[in-house]
């Protein structure tokens, strides 16, 4: 009987696994957790932030806030419901930022766990040093042994770790800078930490300060003032500082020079913890608190008196704002015990001067420096519009006119009268400084950072990684053929002749007594 042989029927191939919901989740977190996404990460709340410099921010300028909102009535509302006018705390913004430190943890914690696991591994055996590519060989007349053991002495000298096997020795090194990689990618952690507790628990303000008079560290004395988002007020240091003197200087083309304070901090007490000069580049720090030179103007005093004599007000502190181009100042009083009321509008001329003495043919200028100082009064009746908030600085005219058509001009010491009877005198010149004081509890976090990322970053740029095999086997009578070869995941060209210096090495080695190749 015949039998037919028919080849086996062919295996229907199974159809391609689907992934599931387990896969899809397994690659998303790799995905997460990979250094690429942090980049990414990092660039978005990058130009987040710039979003809280195009819009004016609730917790900087609320006042800035309404205006947008009276200037944009129909975009204001979509903005606010985005976000946009508290940027900083937003839901979103809080989301990229914690995205973004999970990512940088969840990159952190497997490298540095694998690194971990390496650097407790012995470096591992070679296989066939064929397959590399860099590779040195030469014969000895020194046995095996001795061969090696120059090998171990070459390459322990050069600090490689050293793993002994049979017939071979192998050694790696530069592990070093997978660690310094690791602790550069850590101060960035450490810096966004830093970053969002100082901001989060600090604070920066602005206080005017007269010379000669003190002030305290309180909420209300502070002309601006910018909280953490979880700064509470009894956070601010007990202590105050008194302006003990003030100077400014020119150089001779009228440019400024400099303008110095001479600052004394107190406890609360009045008990004296130190003085110091406080510049624009040389802050003082009081309690944690760094205090820096911001800006300076002139105070006038300013006394008011009836025709009959009587002191409608005692010569006051007249804050004004300073021109820094022009150097001259202008402020306002506000006198509520007339009727009609009557407000004064002051500029203040450091060093008044008239045509033919001013460039351009103009018929007054200013010397910035304080050797003419001039104070010009312009008066106002009406309503002064007392009970409504308003600037300290101007008048509100919309219910005032003019009082009488020419100005007062006053040097120091001297009085004019008004038209309507009132004597204005200019009793005396005094200057304030503005100081910027700002806190923030980042800081320690953030120099950590920079030393971490300094102490990562030179030995990434700097130290190779290297992994370098030596065997040694019988090649006749009396000689032994010593093969090296080596892998380098850094600087691969140089690499080269890195392992013909250490074959020439190994090969002295082997040619020197025993006792010295050891």
């Amino acid at each position: 009987m015949a039998v037919e042989l028919r080849p086996p029927a062919a295996r229907p191939e199974p159809p391609p696994r689907r992934s599931g919901l387990g896969d899809v989740l397994r690659q998303a977190w790799r995905e997460y957790r990979s250094m690429r996404t942090a980049l990414v990460l990092l660039v978005v709340l990058a130009g987040a932030s710039i979003l809280g410099s195009l819009f004016p921010q609730e917790g900087v300028s609320p006042q800035r806030v309404d205006q947008y909102f009276l200037d944009h009535p129909a975009l204001a509302p979509v903005l606010e419901r985005l976000g946009l006018f508290d940027v900083f705390g937003s839901a979103w913004y809080m989301a990229i930022y914690l995205a973004l430190l999970g990512a940088l943890v969840a990159c952190l914690v497997p490298r540095t766990r694998g690194l971990v696991r390496v650097l407790r591994s012995r470096p591992p055996r070679g296989g066939d040093l064929g397959r590399y590519r860099t590779r040195a060989a030469f014969d000895t007349p020194a046995a095996p042994d001795q061969a090696l053991r120059a090998a171990r002495g070459v390459l322990r000298r050069h600090r490689f770790r050293l793993a002994t096997h049979e017939g071979e020795v192998a050694g790696e090194k530069g592990y070093l800078r997978e660690a310094a990689s690791l602790l550069f990618h850590v101060s960035l952690l450490v810096l966004l930490v830093g970053l969002a507790y100082g901001k989060g628990y600090g604070y920066r303000g602005q206080a005017a300060i007269v010379e000669g008079e003190t002030w305290a560290n309180a909420r209300v004395g502070y002309d601006s003032f910018s909280p953490g988002r979880f700064f509470g007020p009894g956070r601010l240091a007990p202590f105050q500082l008194r302006l003990d003197d003030f100077t400014n200087s020119f150089h001779a083309d009228n440019t400024p020079r400099e303008f110095v304070s001479r600052l004394t901090a107190l406890d609360l007490d009045g008990r004296v913890t130190q003085s110091q000069r406080v510049a624009p580049n040389r802050p003082m720090t009081v309690d944690g608190v760094r205090i820096f030179q911001s800006d300076y103007g002139y105070v006038p005093l300013v006394r008011v008196r009836d025709r009959d004599g009587r002191e409608l007000l005692a010569p006051q502190e007249v804050l004004t704002l300073r021109d820094p181009a022009s150097e001259w100042s202008t402020g306002a009083v506000k006198v509520t015990r007339t009727d009609p009321q009557v407000g004064l509008e002051l500029t203040m001329f450091t060093g008044l001067r008239t045509a033919p003495d001013c460039p351009g043919g103009a018929p007054f200028c200013n010397d910035p420096r304080l050797v003419r100082p001039v104070l010009v009064v312009l008066a106002w009746q009406g309503d002064l519009r007392a009970d409504r908030a308003q600037s300290v600085f101007t008048l509100d005219r919309t219910r005032l006119e003019p009082l009488g058509d020419r100005p007062l001009l006053l040097g120091p010491g001297q009085s004019g009268r008004l038209a309507n009877g009132l004597e204005v005198s200019f009793t005396g010149l005094k200057q304030y400084s503005v100081f910027t004081l700002a806190s923030d509890p980042g800081v320690p976090l953030v120099a950590v950072a920079a030393a971490l990322l300094l102490a990562g970053l030179v030995p990434s740029l700097y130290v190779t990684r290297r992994r370098v095999w030596v065997r040694a086997v019988p090649a006749g009578p009396g000689v032994t053929r010593v093969e090296l070869a080596g892998l380098a995941l850094q600087g691969k060209p140089a690499f080269e002749i890195e392992l013909a210096r250490l074959a020439e090495q190994v090969r002295r080695g082997t040619l020197d007594p025993p006792d010295r190749a050891t």
